[in-house]
């Protein structure tokens, strides 16, 4: 008897799949920047230009949904859904995200103690982008480091406001 073929469709295969990673200092310790990352909330949108709004369901003590809303530059409006798994025991969490225009993308995130006063955040990216051509290998590096560069120039806004909250301290 022929194996029978599966009729679940196959996902549309990624233009690009880009692979990235940096580090960031704050002057706070491990336990009040890990705590600081994850008082995740609507009025987080406060912190990054552009959002519209952001949704905050939290489905477990380790599991919420992040739903954020907002408008590019060019006008455009874009709508992300990531579901955010939190690690305490290494102070650390994986947002995936499961609807938008970087479907299926992860980001993991972990606060590690850089002294008795300071932390740094390891962040490992893999983001896929679904239009367009499918890029080169050097095309794909080349984006690689620009989105690698903007999110690391976020998170060191975010440090900056992390470091200048008095709830931190």
């Amino acid at each position: 008897m022929p194996a029978k073929r599966s009729s679940s469709k196959v996902p549309d295969a990624a233009t690009a799949c880009l692979d990235y990673e940096f580090r960031q200092r704050f002057r706070v310790p491990a336990a009040k920047s890990f705590r600081w990352c994850l008082d995740f909330s609507p009025n987080d949108v406060a912190l990054s230009a552009g959002h519209v709004s952001r949704a905050v369901t939290w489905t477990s003590p380790r599991t919420l949904i992040l739903d954020d809303r907002f408008q590019k530059p060019n006008g455009e409006r874009v709508h992300k859904v990531k579901l955010v798994q939190v690690y305490p025991e290494n102070r650390s969490w994986v947002s995936t995200h499961i609807a938008g225009p970087m479907r299926h993308s992860q980001f993991r995130y972990q606060i590690v103690p850089d002294g008795a006063n300071a932390s740094a955040l390891i962040f490992q990216g893999r983001e896929l982008r679904w239009q367009g051509r499918k890029l080169t290998a050097a095309a794909t590096r080349k984006l690689a480091q620009q989105v690698c560069r903007e999110d690391s120039g976020s998170w060191q806004e975010f440090a900056a406001a992390m470091e200048s909250d008095p709830s931190v301290r």
